[in-house]
């Protein structure tokens, strides 16, 4: 099983957004190169559900979608310092952390046999009662065209 290692500091700004965010979903990136930094990005799930809600059945407790702005600063950043995009993460309030068909989807936005970022980590953190309950990691398996559950490690 591989291991993703994710910094104390970084995994604890993704829990306090969770947690903050609750009982809605959240969302963010960690970036970096030797260290690491969680960026979270705002949900705009809800607002797109109220003006849309035929296209955009789901509101934000179930569903996420990043505020494309925020998404494509944080992108031009890493792009800029020459950093990685280490991770994706978003958050499942009141449900356990997996890697649902619909994560999976979005991370293979572009192409569905293929995930938009192949070296990037997915972080799914469960909250049950609005805390911090826990959290898995999944990577893509290019043998299998799936993504597979790996350890995740907080250093």
């Amino acid at each position: 099983m591989q291991t993703v290692v994710i910094s104390r500091g970084a995994f604890e700004t993704m829990t306090a957004q969770a947690e903050r965010e609750f009982p809605f979903e959240c969302c963010g990136f960690v970036i970096g190169d030797a260290s690491d930094e969680a960026r979270p990005i705002r949900n705009i799930q809800n607002e797109k559900h109220a003006a849309e809600p035929a296209r955009f059945p789901r509101d934000a407790r179930t569903a996420y979608l990043m505020d494309a702005r925020e998404q494509l600063a944080v992108l031009q950043e890493i792009d800029r310092n020459k950093l990685k995009l280490k991770a994706v993460y978003h958050s499942h309030p009141d449900h356990e952390a997996y890697f649902s068909a619909t994560d999976r989807a979005q991370a293979c936005s572009f192409d569905p046999a293929e995930p938009d970022y192949p070296e990037t980590a997915y972080i799914v953190i469960s909250l049950r009662g609005g805390k911090f309950a826990n959290a898995a990691v999944f990577l893509w398996d290019n043998e299998h065209k799936d993504f597979v559950e790996a350890e995740l490690r907080v250093s």
